[in-house]
């Protein structure tokens, strides 16, 4: 299975990349364009900064198309799909492709 992970976030990416020691993509939207886009924008729910706005936390699946063939949103940020899940629905996808993401 042929799959890239690719983590957006509104800080300084490659900060958080070496901080964090990640083996995958780490790509910065301060602006915040990416989670307008895929509305995910929390108006006012940064707890650190009573005001800021932050993105949700979501997992997104996307074809070589660019479709979204699968999302998970949560509703709070510490409860995220397991590797294992994604990797369920990657497969699910590709059984019925009968292809390679």
């Amino acid at each position: 299975m042929n799959i890239r992970i690719i983590s957006i976030l509104p800080e300084k990416a490659a900060e958080m990349s070496q901080a964090a020691g990640v083996t995958f993509s780490l790509l910065e939207d301060r602006p915040g364009r990416v989670m307008d886009y895929l509305g995910l924008r929390h108006v006012g729910g940064d707890p650190a900064n009573p005001g800021q706005d932050i993105p949700q936390s979501a997992s997104f699946l996307f074809n070589p198309d660019g479709k979204v063939i699968w999302v998970h949103i949560a509703r709070n940020y510490r409860v995220r799909p397991k590797p294992e899940t994604i990797l369920t629905r990657a497969r699910e996808y590709l059984s019925r492709q009968n292809g390679e993401f």
